[in-house]
């Protein structure tokens, strides 16, 4: 019975094997990332899954090899390390014995065993924990954040001014807030340190004519991106997978966020009179899926866990996006004042 035990294990893992190979050319895979920073988050990604791969397949051959010789065969004695190792007539077929030679005379007790594999994950972990240290400071650091600072001081490219959103989590919505028409404009000129105080004062203090729309985060392609995350209830996470941004949001405190977007896919449609995400900029239609996306929570934050997604919208300038926040500035307006009611005589 142990036999078909083994047999199942190898089987599973054989398939799940397969699967794995065929899910990039299947469309199962990480979506294509379209920040400055995917490329390096996606080689860390890669590392840690080719050696987690590599000891996965050893680790669950090496359970099937077992399981097949051994827990089939109680009689059957287990390997012993070191000399007597070399004398066992069971387990290592010829080939075997030729692979595990090298390894026999160097581990010939339990004490080498335990040293090599406890020597090994921590080899490997030091060099991940070195790997991963520039782009970590990169994406997390708040000395790399995006700021004004430098360019109110003459410094810089003045044309790529960070844009600088509001994220507030609740169960179970984004709300963002954006900053009036005149106010982001005064950002993007960059007058004096006064611009600068109020564009670093915006992520603590609302003010009455900012822009709140629930579920779109709208920003600029090649331009910084800067979002003060915070949530109302419990933890969410913003997760934007195609920036490759994940953060958590955490009670009492906000967090910034940072992101340079590569491509856009929002585009002002002419014939629905209105800004729409699912552009191709290289083929110039509407409706491609692969340019729609998505703003998930990625922490289980409550029954409408699966509700929480917003959308995430590129534009291809920065007076496309005033463009767009003018709109939205001009339709809240509309709504707050035929939400008053009428004064009484």
């Amino acid at each position: 019975m142990a036999k078909w035990w083994a047999v199942l294990f190898g089987v599973t893992m054989l398939a799940c094997l397969v699967l794995f190979i065929a899910a990039p050319f299947a469309g199962w895979w990480l979506p294509e990332g379209m920040s400055t920073h995917s490329g390096r988050v996606d080689r860390l990604f890669y590392i840690i899954l080719a050696i987690t791969t590599f000891f996965f397949i050893l680790t669950e051959a090496l359970l099937v090899i077992f399981m097949w010789r051994f827990a089939a065969s109680p009689e059957k004695k287990p390997h012993v390390f070191g000399h007597h190792a070399m004398e066992e007539k069971v387990f290592f077929t010829s080939f075997f014995k030729r692979l595990y030679r090298p390894l026999s005379a160097l581990l010939h007790d339990q004490h080498r065993v335990e040293l090599a594999w406890t020597l090994v994950p921590a080899v490997i972990l030091l060099y991940i924990a070195f790997a991963q240290v520039s782009t970590w400071a990169e994406v997390k650091y708040r000395s790399r954040m995006p700021n004004l600072e430098g360019a109110a001081a003459g410094k810089g490219d003045t044309s790529k001014a960070p844009v600088q959103v509001a994220v507030s989590a609740r169960q179970f919505e984004w709300r963002v807030r954006y900053p009036s028409t005149q106010r982001m404009s005064n950002w993007i000129a960059k007058k004096d340190e006064r611009t600068v105080r109020d564009f670093n004062s915006f992520g603590k203090v609302a003010q009455y004519d900012d822009v709140h729309v629930p579920n779109e985060v709208h920003v600029v392609v090649n331009q910084p991106v800067i979002v003060q995350l915070s949530t109302l209830d419990v933890i969410h996470s913003f997760n934007l997978p195609h920036m490759r941004v994940k953060q958590d949001a955490l009670p009492g405190q906000i967090i910034p966020v940072w992101f340079t977007p590569t491509k856009a896919n929002t585009k002002y449609n002419a014939a629905r009179e209105r800004w729409e995400d699912g552009y191709n900029p290289d083929s110039g239609q509407f409706g491609d899926k692969h340019f729609v996306w998505d703003l998930a929570c990625a922490e289980l934050c409550g029954w409408g866990h699966y509700r929480m997604v917003g959308r995430l919208y590129v534009h291809e300038s920065q007076q496309d996006l005033l463009n767009w926040l003018r709109q939205a500035e001009a339709r809240q307006n509309t709504h707050s004042t035929s939400a008053t009611p009428p004064a009484t005589k």
